[in-house]
């Protein structure tokens, strides 16, 4: 069959990389022989119009969408138009927003045929397979499949793959990062960043976090020489000189980050490398060393909150005493840059609490830092209290974008909260070392304009 993936069209200011899921996904269905092709709405910055006459002219037999709930409102806009140009073209959901809430995404999403939770390469090909030969695969059977059934909605379990490996790779081709030309993060310093991940899955429990949801609660490795092989591949087929590794906790398996840093030292890859996922809990002198050596220049790290009674109530198991000695440990042993996340507006803060947050944010020894609105997403565990407190009502999905404020904190309105986020890029970025950093990291006019537009997205 010929299968059309698309990373939908979407207002939210967002970087654009190659998408790994889509990429995997490919690889699989043309493992089974299908035609794939990738439209990343993203990259390409097409308006609906357009998405609408590339819909028009496409031959695709089955459209699938990546869903994340930021991108309900517009997903919803592309199915219409899909519905409107080929009424009888398949629609399969798929992505986070259908993993955490499966029975309401066919509900609101009434456009669709199907979709699926959990990962997806299983069983996104047994659909297929399901759609040309349905005598072969029964959807009962179909790992994840969510569908309608004489009227009601059934869900199958999420299937979560043990052997990596066994994937094989994603389709380079179709997600080349040469396409690609402003990467993951605005600290990078190449222009052309591929994304790797090495795990999936996540044993915390952090309550504003959804990727059990999506990926589960165990850790699932790739091995080391599969690792080698795809930055081998990446260099050898696209020249890439720099990669970054996207997981949700990347030194969760801390054995094999040591063994994977280990190797590229010894086979001299010359490789540059980040990674976003970093837990400071399992930061150690030892590991950074290597880290190091092998490439790596610039971390992200989780420290979400500068209160100590938000972190406790977010189960991040984590403390300011600690987060402020790994942090110290990191500059004082190594070269490599850290950037911090946090998040403002997490229900119980009080002004008092931000206050604190845009205190330790400014405190800390960071290269960079990144604030973010809170969102009430389907699949975690503050979610479900929220709704269980009623505390929470029906969410607009038009106001979930990247840096919109879905949800304020009682005892604070929404003129404070607003000011409250301009006080904490102010008070962190304007400083002659952190902007000399945000100058030197990015020397790029549309670097500057994406900063310059989240900031007032966010501040207004």
């Amino acid at each position: 069959m010929n299968i059309l993936l698309v990373n939908p069209v979407t207002s939210n200011i967002s970087l654009s990389s190659p998408d790994l899921g889509l990429g995997y996904l490919a690889g699989a269905l043309k493992r089974k022989n299908h035609q794939v092709h990738i439209l990343d709405c993203v990259n390409l910055k097409l308006s609906f119009e357009q998405f609408e006459h590339y819909i028009d002219s496409c031959d695709a037999d089955v459209i699938g969408f990546k869903v994340f709930s930021t991108d309900v409102f517009s997903v919803k806009q592309s199915l219409q138009r899909v519905k409107k140009k080929r009424p009888g073209m398949k629609i399969i959901l798929g992505g986070a927003h259908p993993s955490t809430f499966p029975e309401q995404t066919l509900q609101y999403f009434e456009e669709a045929d199907f979709a699926i939770r959990g990962e997806a390469e299983k069983g996104l090909t047994d659909l297929i397979t399901h759609l040309s030969q349905p005598d072969q695969i029964a959807k009962d059977q179909i790992p994840g499949l969510i569908w309608r059934e004489s009227g009601a909605i059934r869900c199958n379990p999420p299937l979560f793959i043990e052997n990596l490996d066994a994937l094989g790779s994603p389709d380079w081709d179709l997600i080349n990062p040469c396409d690609y030309p402003f990467q993951t993060s605005y600290f990078a310093r190449s222009k052309i960043v591929a994304p790797l991940i090495m795990t999936r899955g996540c044993p915390y429990h952090c309550t504003f976090c959804s990727c059990r949801a999506i990926t589960g609660h165990k850790i699932r490795a790739h091995s080391v020489s599969y690792m080698i092989h795809q930055i081998k591949l990446l260099q050898s087929r696209f020249g890439i000189r720099e990669i970054c590794f996207i997981d949700d906790n990347f030194l969760a398996r801390k054995d094999l980050v040591m063994e994977l840093c280990e190797k590229i030292i010894a086979e001299n890859l010359d490789i540059r490398w980040s990674c976003f996922g970093i837990r400071l809990d399992l930061v150690d002198e030892r590991v950074l060393d290597l880290m190091e050596k092998s490439g790596c220049y610039l971390l992200t790290v989780g420290i979400e909150s500068g209160s100590q009674r938000i972190l406790d109530h977010m189960q991040k198991k984590l403390t300011l005493e600690l987060i402020e000695e790994k942090i110290k440990l990191i500059n004082g042993k190594t070269r490599i840059n850290v950037i911090g996340n946090f998040i403002l507006g997490y229900p119980l803060e009080t002004q008092d609490d931000i206050s604190r947050t845009i205190k330790f944010a400014r405190k800390l020894p960071l290269y960079g830092a990144n604030f973010f609105p809170f969102h009430p997403t389907p699949g975690t565990e503050i979610y479900d209290r929220l709704i269980a407190e009623k505390k929470l009502g029906t969410i607009d999905w038009q106001n979930m974008g990247q840096d919109m404020k879905p949800y304020i904190p009682e005892g604070i309105s929404r003129q404070q909260f607003t000011w409250l986020f301009a006080l904490a890029f102010m008070n962190f970025y304007l400083r002659p070392k952190v902007l000399a950093n945000v100058i030197y990291a990015t020397r790029s006019l549309d670097k500057v304009k994406y900063i310059v537009d989240r900031i007032l997205k966010i501040t207004r």
